[in-house]
């Protein structure tokens, strides 16, 4: 699959200088291979090429075994920590928490109703003293109440092991470990989903300044599907002591899809920043924010 995203930004500023707009073009190529061996045995690897890091890196490699209602999964993969729906080409802000490494992960479905997976794995944030990290571990469970409502909640350890980098001035150490929570409600039908997610740190990190030390995200959406081809939908979320984003962000988004081999998402947000919270990376104080994307995704 590959992925060609345009991203265009006015923002305004605290004091009151002129708005400044920035323009940005990217793009990405993923490709997918799997295997299966055996009915009870299935690997998986994902390799992504971004042009904005321009890396080649490997996105997933997994090795999986079935039996019955349990799923062993060891290698390369996202941990079981958050969901982050969204219908827009720009990700929710509690990605912040999304979370990738080398794991092992159990996974058992209770008949269809609910799924429990619990990972463990070795995290990139460690004591201060610097003699290695702890084994750090994940808890996701999700469960259905019939074919509409879905619920989940998840925790994590160590919110230093996400891929935001929250500790990366300090090298990823730390005092102490500060763990995360995450929460998700979803409810879907023929033409309509509403979802709603928050995702936050459960204390402070005392490597960061007093306010944005403990940073939380929340993320609601309501998706209208009018067709096979066609859908808009409306986001409204907000953070909390989560550094440089805004305070509340609001916005549209529609989709157009051609068959099974392409699609195109639009975008429009709004920001609005706390007073003296977020900087742009001229060191200029936001106010706020309006933002354009485009996404062409096409699959082959």
């Amino acid at each position: 699959m590959a992925e060609f995203e345009w991203d265009s930004d006015k923002f305004g500023f605290s004091n009151r200088q002129s708005n400044r707009s920035s323009n940005e073009t990217s793009a990405n190529i993923q490709v997918n291979a799997s295997v299966t061996p055996w009915s009870f045995a299935k690997g998986e690897f994902v390799l992504d090429y971004d042009t904005d890091t321009d890396r080649l890196e490997v996105d997933e490699a997994v090795l999986s075994l079935e039996r019955n209602a349990w799923e062993l999964t060891y290698g390369h993969q996202y941990l079981p920590f958050g969901v982050y729906f969204s219908h827009f080409a720009s990700g929710p802000l509690l990605e912040f928490g999304e979370t990738r490494d080398i794991a092992t992960t159990l996974t058992y479905d209770f008949q269809d109703r609910a799924e429990l997976s619990v990972a463990a794995y070795q995290g990139q944030g460690q004591g201060i003293n610097g003699k290695g990290s702890r084994l750090d571990w994940a808890l996701g469970m999700e469960t259905w109440l019939g074919e509409s409502v879905s619920f989940g909640v998840s925790y994590q350890s160590d919110l230093a092991d996400a891929a935001s980098d929250l500790l990366s001035d300090t090298r990823h150490r730390y005092t102490r470990r500060v763990s995360g929570l995450s929460g998700y409600m979803l409810w879907t039908s023929d033409h309509f989903e509403v979802t709603a997610e928050f995702l936050g740190a459960l204390r402070s990190f005392r490597e960061l300044q007093a306010d944005r030390n403990q940073p939380l995200a929340w993320n609601l959406e309501v998706t209208n599907f009018l067709n096979p081809n066609f859908d808009w939908a409306l986001r409204l979320e907000g953070s909390d002591e989560l550094e440089d984003a805004p305070e509340l962000r609001y916005g549209a988004s529609v989709s157009f899809r051609a068959g099974r081999y392409g699609s195109l998402t639009l975008d429009y947000l709004h920001s609005r920043f706390k007073h003296n919270f977020a900087n742009d990376d001229a060191g200029n104080t936001l106010s706020h924010d309006d933002q354009f994307a485009l996404q062409l995704s096409i699959a082959f």
